[in-house]
C-alpha cells in the first residue's frame, strides 16, 4: 500500500481501531487495525524534539532499506516524527525472547549491521550530547563529577566511524521465529561500533561475564586487550550519559520511569566505573 493511500485510509476508515500498546518512552506506540491488516504508528511525544534528530533518523532508514534489518515501514514523516510500521504479532523483545541463543542472535545481527559498513552524513557526538544532557539537568539527583574522568578518556578513543544505531535497548530487539530485527533508528548515525556492543550488553543489564564472551565469541573476529579496555571506556561512559539524560527528562516529565533508569546507571556506574587510574 503506498503512503498516501494509507493516509487515504487512516483519516477515513470508519472502521479502523486504534489502540494504545504503552509502550515507548520518547514517543507513544498504537496498534492500528484496518483493511485486516495491523499496523504501528509511532507518534512523538511533545518534548521529543529536544532528544532526537529526525533528520539523522531519515539518512539511517534510507542507508539500510535495502538490507532486511528493520520491521517494513509503510509510511515515514520527518517533519513529524509520525512513522507507521508493519506489526508482527509473533515478535518477542529481547527480554521476552525465551530462545537460549538470543544473545548470538543479536551479536550477528549487530555484526550484520556494522559489516554494511554504511556512512551517513550525520556523527552522534558522545561528548557533545552529553554535555547537552548536563547543561538541561538543573538539579541532579546524583552527583556525577567523580566519575567525569571517563570523559577524557572517550575523547583519546579514534576508532573509524560507521552508521551506529546508539540505542540497543530491549524493545529495538525484536524476535520472530526465523528472523531477528533492529528497529527505531532515532539515534542512529555514524559512531564508534564498539559503543553499539556496549549499548546492547549494559542497556540490558549483562554484566554475567560468561554472557558477554558468548556475545563476543560471535561479534568479534579478535578481542585483544586493547579492544576489552576500550569497551570498559564505553561502558562506564554510558552509563554517566544515560545517567544525565535520564535526571534531564525526570525534570522535564517527572514521571517515575526516568528517576528509576538514573537510578539504575548510577548504580551501574558505581559498580563498574572505568578509572585512568587503572
Amino acid at each position: 500500500m503506498k503512503a498516501m493511500d494509507f493516509l487515504d485510509t487512516l483519516f477515513f476508515d470508519p472502521d479502523i481501531t486504534i489502540t494504545d500498546m504503552h509502550k515507548g518512552l520518547t514517543n507513544q506506540n498504537f496498534l492500528l487495525n484496518m483493511n485486516q491488516e495491523t499496523y504501528v504508528l509511532r507518534i512523538p511525544r511533545a518534548d521529543s524534539e529536544h532528544i532526537v534528530n529526525r533528520h539523522h533518523e531519515t539518512m539511517a532508514l534510507e542507508a539500510i532499506q535495502a538490507h532486511d534489518i528493520d520491521v517494513e515501514t509503510i509510511y515515514y514523516d520527518e517533519a513529524s516524527g509520525y512513522k507507521v510500521t508493519r506489526y508482527l504479532a509473533d515478535a518477542k523483545t529481547y527480554s521476552e525472547c525465551e530462545d537460549p541463543l538470543k544473545i548470538e542472535k543479536t551479536a550477528a545481527l549487530m555484526k550484520r549491521f556494522h559489516q554494511l559498513n554504511k556512512r551517513v552524513d550525520a556523527y552522534f557526538e558522545p561528548v557533545r550530547l552529553l554535555q547537552q544532557y548536563q547543561s538541561r539537568v538543573r538539579q541532579p539527583l546524583y552527583d556525577l563529577q567523580p566519575y567525569e574522568d571517563v570523559v577524557q578518556a572517550v575523547s583519546q578513543l579514534h576508532n573509524p566511524r560507521i552508521l551506529c544505531h546508539n540505542d540497543w535497548v530491549d524493545g529495538n530487539i525484536l524476535f520472530t521465529k526465523d528472523k531477528t530485527y533492529l528497529i527505531d533508528y532515532e539515534y542512529a548515525a555514524n559512531n564508534d561500533p564498539l559503543f553499539d556492543v556496549m549499548s546492547f550488553l549494559s542497556e540490558n543489564q549483562i554484566e554475567d561475564p560468561a554472557l558477554r564472551e558468548r556475545f563476543y565469541a560471535v561479534y568479534f573476529d579478535k578481542l585483544d586487550d586493547t579492544l576489552r579496555h576500550q569497551l570498559d571506556i564505553w561502558e562506564s561512559f554510558q552509563n554517566l550519559l544515560w545517567c544525565n539524560w535520564a535526571m534531564m527528562m525526570w525534570e522535564s516529565r517527572r514521571e517515575e520511569i526516568y528517576r528509576s533508569i538514573a537510578k539504575d546507571k548510577y548504580e551501574a556506574l558505581k559498580r563498574k566505573h572505568f578509572t585512568l587510574s587503572m
